[in-house]
């Protein structure tokens, strides 16, 4: 398993904060390209998603 770098960490664990509140803290980009705010908060949407499947 590759080890979890400390930002991936950090943003794991405020994920129970609001999505506004994330997109906050943390610039999300894609390929080079910074992200809106409101693909941002997709994104965080999708990671709260994903976390909640794997906690079942």
């Amino acid at each position: 398993m590759t080890p979890i770098s400390k930002e991936v960490q950090s943003l794991v664990n405020q994920l129970h904060l609001s999505d506004n509140e994330i997109a906050e803290k943390f610039q999300f980009a894609l390929s080079g390209q910074q992200l809106s705010p409101e693909e941002s908060k997709r994104f965080i949407a999708f990671l709260k998603q994903e976390l909640a499947v794997a906690a079942t």
